[in-house]
């Protein structure tokens, strides 16, 4: 909703696996008349083909579940549906936070060399890793994230950014 009110020569698309997360934004854009927002209720391991090729930014801010991990652990049932979204030089910035109390997520702490670790992984599935690093406590907040406010100030935030390459499938 932020950027399609922001910038009303972008077309915004929402896409979550839960449409409670949806639902407010969908509800303000319908009263404040914003057209060019989409809410898409979906998980990304099953974005609609529709959506193929339309992304040219894509952010993910504080990801859990399958999206974190498949993030951090560049795997390619996240990674590739994101290739399918993106077009060709599209980047995609991630605010990414585990933390080893949050074991039940799977994930090991977070750190830049990690990251870097799964260089390999993020080229093969279309993307290069322009940057890992820890984020500033501005980019939280000017994520807008709900989330983030709760993060508090002791918790490790990464900016994550991939930069989609062309494959082969590109037009």
């Amino acid at each position: 909703m932020r950027l399609a009110r922001q910038d009303p020569s972008a077309f915004a698309i929402a896409v979550d696996p839960a449409i409670d997360r949806l639902r407010d934004g969908a509800r303000t854009a319908l009263r404040r008349k914003v057209a060019n927002a989409l809410f898409v209720v979906a998980a990304v391991e099953a974005l609609p083909s529709e959506l193929d090729g339309r992304a040219d930014e894509i952010t993910v801010n504080f990801p859990w579940g399958t999206l974190l991990r498949g993030i951090v652990g560049a795997e390619a049932y996240v990674l590739d549906p994101l290739a399918r979204l993106a077009r060709p030089d599209t980047r995609v910035r991630a605010l990414l936070s585990v933390e080893p109390r949050d074991g039940a997520s799977g994930l090991a702490a977070l750190d830049a060399e990690g990251f870097a670790a799964q260089s390999e992984a993020y080229r093969r599935a279309g993307f290069a890793l322009e940057h890992c690093r820890v984020a500033s406590r501005d980019e939280i907040a000017a994520s807008g994230s709900s989330w983030a406010k709760r993060l508090g100030e002791r918790r490790c935030v990464f900016a994550l950014e991939l930069r989609r390459k062309a494959l082969p499938y590109d037009k």
